[in-house]
């Protein structure tokens, strides 16, 4: 709605046939203070989501099992990648407030890359939860 009232900036999209202007500019431009720190929270929070997922599985105290050597390398494979989404994510509100617009499409290829592989990995780990029920039936409680 910001943008209706006082667009910072436009872009002509052939697809659409119109000038719009992306969250992102009003974001980085406007809000600057709002924009950072919603990124670095988000950053946090997917990254701490992505560890304590993991760490659960990784820790063999926990569950009392130890997982495969496979399942516990995608799990680690999962949290390096959570953590270049983080950094990626981080680092595009950064050079977004900058106006460094060549940065912005790797930084935006590596938070999305970071965010499909640790997804993936977060699947295969824990895919065979959703193909039998679980032994350890006081956590589901």
């Amino acid at each position: 709605m910001y943008f209706l009232v006082s667009p910072s900036r436009y872009y002509i999209l052939p697809i659409v046939g119109g000038l719009h202007s992306f969250i992102s500019d009003i974001g980085a431009y406007r809000l600057k203070g709002f924009f950072v720190t919603g990124s670095i929270v988000t950053a946090i929070a997917y990254a701490g989501t992505i560890f304590a997922a993991h760490h659960v599985r990784l820790d063999p105290h926990m569950y009392g099992i130890r997982d495969p050597a496979w399942k516990r390398g995608f799990s680690v494979l999962a949290l390096v990648a959570g953590l270049v989404a983080s950094v990626g994510c981080v680092g595009l509100a950064t050079f977004d407030t900058r106006r460094a617009s060549e940065v912005h499409g790797p930084m935006l290829f590596m938070t999305f890359l970071g965010i499909a592989v640790s997804a993936f990995c977060t699947e295969v780990v824990y895919s065979d939860q959703m193909r039998r029920s679980s032994k350890y039936a006081e956590l589901r409680k």
